[in-house]
């Protein structure tokens, strides 16, 4: 049977939009610009021949095709992860070991992320480091950096980190292999982040 359907590019960054009804925090999550969530998502209205948004000047609103379509491609990309747990349930059963470089350290907590309880089913430990090779040795899972880069074959997915004293918003870089960009403790991670950047005066 062959099976005629949108990229998977075009439908992960309308379901990131959909859900948030933002180009930009769709990026963030996706570790790609706005720009090109934007062109994936014209692209996907363009080869379904419908509109999936509204696009007004302060944001977006979903179009009744697209408030249709979001809930079943939300549970498509739900499958998925379902399916592949099954067949590779280490990929979301293990606890993450987290580096941090010694200036994301300072924008946060104290002893984060081992003291924050939504994460304690997520992290197991915290290395202090700004080398990216202990992420492609498997050292560490993934690290959290103050800006860097580039980082070649590796996912680098941008995140608004807390405030700094100087009261400026300080993006972060999140950069893990590619495998575990979609995965439980990414998403558990990149959340308490955006908590953290939501809660900082």
């Amino acid at each position: 049977m062959s099976y005629r359907l949108p990229s998977l590019n075009t439908l992960r960054a309308f379901e990131a939009a959909a859900r948030h009804l933002s180009f930009k925090t769709a990026a963030t999550e996706l570790g790609v610009t706005a720009g090109a969530v934007s062109q994936q998502v014209r692209k996907l209205e363009q080869s379904l021949g419908v509109a999936l948004f509204r696009r007004l000047p302060h944001g977006l609103l979903l179009t009744p095709k697209g408030e249709t379509y979001l809930p079943k491609i939300t549970k498509v990309f739900e499958a998925l992860t379902d399916a592949t747990e099954e067949i590779a349930p280490d990929i979301n059963a293990k606890k993450f070991a987290v580096g941090i470089c010694p200036k994301a350290a300072a924008l946060l907590p104290p002893k984060w992320p081992l003291h924050d309880d939504l994460l304690r089913p997520h992290v197991r430990d915290v290395i202090e480091t700004s080398d990216v090779e202990r992420v492609r040795t498997d050292e560490i899972d993934c690290l959290i950096r103050l800006g860097g880069g580039p980082y070649g074959d590796l996912t680098l997915i941008r995140v608004r980190g807390p405030h700094a004293r100087s009261g400026e918003t300080r993006r972060l870089h999140f950069v893990c292999k590619r495998g575990l960009a979609d995965c439980r403790q990414t998403a558990a991670i990149l959340d308490s982040l955006e908590k953290l950047a939501a809660t900082t005066p």
